[in-house]
Formats: structure tokens, sequence, C-alpha cells
């Protein structure tokens, strides 16, 4: 429904509204107030939508923020301005009105009033309790109730009174939507520690919500933000440690008393510096990594968003992914055991997807960030962290059955601590040998001789060798990566790519998922996402491990060694004559 749709995210119990839940709100309203008079065939009031919508009293502030944005879908945003004009008319909005949200023990549905005000008890089948709702009317202390609710809290009183929500409303429909601030979703970015989309997604009212709508956003949304399909994914997930509540509380006051400042100079950003406060207070600050090591963890495609994963790596011994986790065996360690609901859980990773964050986030941080990034100097310390916690007197037969490390993928994990392949790449990183800027798979950074003697031995330049190493070993050398490993332009690259094909040492083609067009002769063996394809010559010799006929790549996580100890192994086979052939 196109009301839940411009809703998503501050409401729940989605199957339950419809083309009348906002007339049925308001006539809730008017039930409320006293003014409300069943007509012919009318029944009782009854809540609609589950009552999911009393969540928003005294908060409707969030709404108004994504009506107010330019990110919003203007259908969406028409719907919006439908329900801030309703909800201006209701005594929702109204201060003079005290209400309490809560819940009942028992199953009944019910609805009273008398002149003190209002209670209701709606029971949902679904969550298996008592929705408890009542509203004080002005000069009221006592609501009737059948039974004493198990708790109830007065319902937060902030911005978004009838004046404030009308005159939002009213510049909307005569100014449009609020000019969209990159710079501010920047600002609020980096005094977070939110990945920029993420930011962006919460200054436009729109904090991660909506997980199974499709599409979550459109090529609009996507416009005014400048971010791609990918990396607004990768923000959603990031923010899918906040719950309806918390999106409506972080948002709650964060507008300006009078909303004309949204549509004056650095208007929004104003906003964002009152949200960064409030996510501050409600959820602390994180580590910030470089926007180039957050879009390049976005292509890791991890079962973690890439934000948690640069903050596992740059802060292990807290590992606030999100808030309340840290580095344990699964399921509920005893802090979480007090929560209420599996909601309450929502979102802790378990053991096995903090194992796949270090696996997967280890070569990465290693390979493909610069020498100097703080997640690539950090990774040597959550590697001892997991040791650690993996190690606590566990067996490994323990840890598979523990879903720590499971089957053949699990295996191979554990060799590769106990073999010591992990403490050689931590060691490369320790050593800092590589000159700030510089990349481990740039071998003329890490193995400056052997391009020089790959160039001497096959008549190649340099850049050639370079690039004829980089071929050999590397699991994805797409032409992208290899510029920005290699700081070449576009020409430079075309150059040492010509010089191996006069040389007979490569072959052109395009294959699926290469992201390039230059590919050693021989068999070719296609990978499934996340798992890399790539010529069948070099899968044992990086760790791969490809079907019966060799035709696919069934397996992939960790380099066997260091790059320059697997550089020159790929060296010492071509020149024994057992190099890549047709």
């Amino acid at each position: 429904m196109k009301e839940i749709d411009a809703l998503q995210g501050f409401v729940g119990a989605g199957g339950c509204w419809n083309g009348t839940s906002f007339a049925d709100i308001a006539r809730t309203g008017r039930y409320v107030e006293g003014s409300w008079a069943p007509g012919p065939g009318e029944g009782e009031v009854r809540p609609p939508a589950a009552g999911s919508w009393t969540e928003l009293v005294g908060r409707p502030g969030a709404l108004a923020l994504r009506a107010a944005s330019a990110a919003t879908r203007p259908g969406r945003r028409e719907v919006l301005i439908d329900f801030l004009e309703m909800w201006a008319g209701t005594p929702f909005a109204d201060p003079a009105y005290r209400f309490r949200l809560g819940r009942l023990a028992g199953t009944t549905s019910f609805t009273v009033r008398d002149r003190q005000g209002v209670s209701f008890g709606l029971y949902l089948p679904a969550a298996r309790h008592t929705h408890y709702f009542e509203a004080v009317l002005p000069g009221g202390e006592v609501v009737p109730r059948p039974e004493e609710p198990l708790y109830a809290e007065d319902c937060h009183r902030g911005w978004g009174t009838p004046e404030q929500l009308s005159r939002l409303v009213e510049l909307v429909r005569e100014r449009g939507p609020v000019a969209w601030d990159g710079d501010a979703a920047r600002a609020l970015a980096e005094a977070t520690g939110l990945s920029r989309p993420a930011a962006a997604l919460v200054l436009a009212g729109n904090p991660g919500a909506g997980s199974h709508f499709v599409p979550y956003l459109d090529a609009h949304e996507r416009s005014v933000f400048g971010f791609g399909a990918a990396e607004l994914e990768s923000a959603r997930g990031e923010l899918s440690m906040l719950n309806d509540d918390d999106r409506l509380a972080l948002l709650a006051d964060v507008l300006p008393e009078d909303p004309a400042d949204l549509w004056e100079p650095d208007g929004l950003a104003r906003v964002a510096e009152r949200t960064a406060a409030a996510w501050t207070e409600r959820h602390g600050t994180r580590p910030h990594p470089p926007w180039d090591t957050w879009r390049s963890a976005v292509a890791l495609e991890t079962r973690m968003p890439a934000a948690h994963l640069c903050h596992l790596f740059l802060d292990p011994a807290n590992a606030t992914l999100p808030p309340g986790f840290s580095l344990r065996l699964w399921p509920c360690p005893p802090e979480h055991r007090h929560l209420r609901t599996a909601w309450d859980v929502m979102g802790r990773y378990d053991a096995d997807t903090v194992a796949d964050a270090v696996f997967a986030g280890l070569p990465w941080a290693y390979a493909d960030l610069p020498a100097g990034d703080p997640v690539r100097t950090a990774a040597p310390e959550v590697v001892r962290q997991l040791c650690k916690v993996l190690a606590g007197g566990d067996s490994p037969a323990r840890l598979l059955h523990s879903g720590v490390i499971r089957g053949n993928r699990g295996s191979r994990r554990w060799d590769s601590l106990r073999d010591g392949t992990c403490d050689r790449v931590t060691a490369r990183i320790l050593a800092d040998d590589l000159p700030p800027g510089r990349y481990e798979s740039d071998p003329r950074a890490c193995v400056p001789e052997l391009v020089a003697e790959v160039a001497a031995t096959l008549d190649l330049s340099e850049d050639a060798a370079t690039l004829y190493l980089q071929l050999l070993l590397l699991p994805v050398p797409s032409d992208r990566k290899v510029r920005r490993w290699n700081a070449w332009t576009p020409t430079r690259h075309a150059k040492a790519a010509a010089e191996l094909l006069a040389h007979d040492l490569v072959v052109e083609d395009r294959r699926p998922r290469a992201g390039r067009r230059l590919f050693l002769p021989g068999p070719w063996a296609h990978g499934k996402k996340p798992l890399p394809p790539m010529e069948a010559w070099k899968a044992p010799l990086i760790g791969a491990r490809l079907s019966e006929d060799g035709s696919e790549v069934r397996e992939f996580e960790l380099l066997p060694g260091t790059l320059p100890e697997l550089f020159a192994e790929v060296w010492r086979l071509v020149r024994a004559g057992a190099g890549p052939t047709a």
C-alpha cells in the first residue's frame, strides 16, 4: 500500500495498513477528544494498522524531515504531506494531551472512554502480546482500563506542534522540497562514523528502512544522493541496527523550531548538526574509515556491511557491531538474555559472520589497501583478537561444531591460523616496508628486484613486467584495480598491455565478471558471486579450489602466503617451463 510505503521504517504492521487508515486515525483522534459520534451502521472505534501508528505520537519529526527531503519520491511525498496535515488536526499533535504506550499481560482487546480520557487494548496474535495505549485529556488524571499494564511509558513530546506541522506542509507545497546538501551529509558522517551514504539516508529521513520493499531507492532518489545502488544497499545494512522506534527517536527533534529555516542557507547543515548530536547521545561515535576504503569494502560483498567491517578492523577490542556486540561465541551471551524479544537481538552478528568478515577482510586489507591506510594498519590486531577468541581453550573439533568454522572452509581457516599463513601476512603489514600510499599488489613496491629480473629475462619494460606478474598471480587483476594499485593512467596501462601481447605472453578476450581484457593462455574457470573467475593455472597456486573438470571456482578465501613469496613462486614456475600455456 502507498501509505505504508511512505511511512516505511517508522511504523510496522505493514499488512494492516489500507486506504482508510489515515481517516481511521483522524476518527480515533475525534473519539479521543470526544467529538466523534457513530454514524448509521458504524460500530465502535478501533485503532487502525494494529495500533502501530501510536508510536508516532510526539515524534512526527522524522516523517516531516522525509516529507521535506529532495530525496523522497514525489508520490510518497504527497502521502506524507497528507498524513502530516491530518496529524496536525488531531489531539496527537496537541501538547495539552498526555499519551502513554505499553503492554498488557492478557489477550483481550478493548476500547473504553470516560471524561478523563481513553484507553485501548489491542491483542496482536503475530507478536503474541497486547498493545496498550491511553490518552489523558487536558486536566485528566486517570484513564479507565480493565487491567493494569505490564508497563506503560509517557510518549515523547518534541517537535511537531499543530502550528509547526501546518507550517511545514505549507512550505513544501509552496517552495517544493529542501535542496539537497551533500556537504551536510558528509559532515554528519565525519561526526558520527557513519559512511557517507548512510549519513545521507539519515539526513533524508530514510535511515535504512524497508528491507522488504522493492526497489528500496528508485533512480530519482539515487540521483539526488549521487551514490550507486550497491553503496546505498550497504548503507542500509549498516543502519540495520536501528528498529522503527530507534529511527523515530533519532529524528524526533532535529528539525528547526521554525520550519522555514530549512529553506535558508545552511538550513540542512544545521539539521545535520542536531542529528549528529542525537546520534552520538544514543549510539556514540565510531572510527571513520577513508572514503575510498569504505567503497573498496563494499565490493567485498561479505555478510557484514562495509562500514561494520571497517569498524571491526579499526576498533576490534570493542567491536561495536552494533552497540553491545563483542567478539564471542554465539548464541546469546549472558548480557543479552534479559532482552524481551528476538527483535531486540537482531543485528548482533554470530561468530561465523565475524569469522567470515575477518577471513575476507584480511587479504583485502593486506593486498587491496595502501600502506598507511588505518584499516590495513589495524588488520593484525583484529586477527589477534579473533585468534584469542578461537583459542579460548577450545579444540578445532568444538570450533567446527560451534559454527565458527564449518566444513571444508572451516578446515582451510583453521589450517591458515595453525600453519602460520595469517602470521606471515600480518607480519608483512607490521613490517611497514611499503612506502606510504603504495600497494602490496604492486610488485614494484614489494619485490622490485624481481620485477627487474622479469624485465631483463623477457626483454620487457618495467611496466610490462609488473603487469605480467600481476596477471600470473593476483585473483582479481581487473583493469580498474591494476590502475589503482600501480597509479597508472589508461594510456600507460594500454602501453604495457600491448607489449605483453606483442611478446605472446597473454591473450586478449572478453570474459564475464573479469573486468579486464588480458588473460593468461590456457583454460578458464568461471566463478559465481562472490567467487572470482580466474585462469585455471593459477588456482592451486593461490589456494582456490576448482570443480572436478576445472571449469568453475568452487572455493577461494585466503592466499596461501604473502605476495612477495607468491610472486617469487609464480616466476620460478615460469622460468622452469611450468608456466601457463594454451
